[in-house]
């Protein structure tokens, strides 16, 4: 089960940070290659059980933090007890973009898509204290719902950002390329603008103002997938929001039409692939009383 509890600062109509509250029946669950364009951060609030990546299996315990990269793969395999509950942050790149701190301007430009080698996704308990404080004070800007909170809610991810820098070896490796890193940002902004419509590496790459072969190759360094792959990832992202959350009843090739892909072959195998399911079956699951 899943409960919103707040959504701030949006762009092309999609909100750049969210967070939720997630609650996982108990059951195991073979590993799928989940992966999406959020940076994640998540406070395990009671329960147990795994947490898998593609290099390392992570217990989960109340208390630990596990935070994940943009596009960095990551799935819960195990469940022990019925009231795994777990808090969610997600923000997008583009959320830091606008920063005040001209000091750390070019660190949190590439903060979404790298960390040290050495940095584990798990951030035990024990270690967790600050991050989980800030997460916690983040719930509660986002209930509060008046005319600071925004700014607190920045300020308090902030400290989230620094503290997995300074205490937890998050540090990401030296990139010298930040406008780059800036005309990837327009990019995104652009593939979100025109995720229904036919997408070329050629307008794509003109965005960026670099050349096709190099962008595709910067790209790919960059968030961990090929372009081609996360413009798939976006457009099941916005084909699932609007199997669970759309009133209308879309056939499943309107759907596919309505985020770009031109068939439902290409359509459920994009799906399946992200999300382990048919969109079919998403909606089948939807109707489940």
């Amino acid at each position: 089960m899943i409960t919103t509890v707040g959504k701030l600062f949006y762009q092309n109509g999609k909100p750049l940070i969210k967070m939720w509250n997630s609650t996982v029946e108990n059951k195991s669950r073979p590993f799928v290659r989940h992966y999406h364009s959020y940076f994640e951060i998540t406070l395990v609030l009671s329960g147990s059980g795994e947490y898998t990546t593609e290099k390392e299996v992570y217990p989960m315990n109340p208390g630990d933090v596990f935070v994940f990269a943009s596009n960095e793969v990551h799935y819960i395999t195990e469940i022990n007890d019925d009231n795994l509950s777990l808090l969610i942050l997600q923000f997008e790149p583009r959320f830091l973009e606008n920063i005040d701190y001209s000091s750390l301007k070019e660190s949190f430009l590439t903060f979404c898509f790298f960390h040290s080698p050495d940095f584990k996704n798990r951030i035990p308990g024990s270690d967790s204290g600050l991050i989980s404080d800030k997460l916690i004070a983040i719930k509660q800007e986002f209930e509060n719902e008046d005319a600071y909170n925004h700014i607190a809610i920045r300020s308090h991810l902030n400290m989230i950002l620094i503290d997995l820098l300074r205490n937890h070896n998050y540090r990401c490796p030296d990139v010298n390329k930040s406008e780059n890193v800036r005309s990837l940002l327009k990019v995104y902004d652009y593939i979100d603008a025109h995720l229904s419509e036919e997408l070329t590496l050629e307008a794509i790459s003109k965005i960026a103002m670099l050349s096709p072969n190099y962008f595709s190759h910067f790209f790919k360094h960059m968030n961990g997938i090929s372009l081609w792959d996360y413009i798939n990832a976006k457009r099941v992202e916005k084909a699932e929001k609007i199997i669970t959350s759309s009133q209308e009843k879309y056939t499943m090739l309107q759907v596919a039409t309505m985020c770009g892909f031109n068939n439902t072959v290409n359509f459920n195998k994009a799906f399946k692939k992200q999300k382990g399911i048919a969109p079919s079956e998403l909606r089948k699951l939807q109707k489940q009383p």
